[in-house]
């Protein structure tokens, strides 16, 4: 049986890396931020019209009730 090192892997692309390591090169440290930095503005877009869906149907909910009552 083949014995290997203590590791762990590449956040990014899965390639080994030292123990304590996060990331294989700077390369892959840049490209898992700018993933992550893309993924944040997406929720908060995701959120955002989420809420302006929220208010939408809230305000037609209230416009609904003062033309029928």
């Amino acid at each position: 049986m083949v014995h290997l090192p203590e590791h762990g892997h590449c956040e990014n692309c899965g390639d080994p890396v030292a123990f304590n390591e996060h990331f294989c090169s700077d390369d892959c440290s840049k490209e898992y931020e700018k993933d992550v930095k893309e993924a944040k503005k997406l929720d908060n877009r995701f959120y955002g019209m989420m809420i302006a869906g929220l208010v939408v149907a809230a305000v037609a909910a209230y416009a609904v009730k003062i033309f029928l009552f």
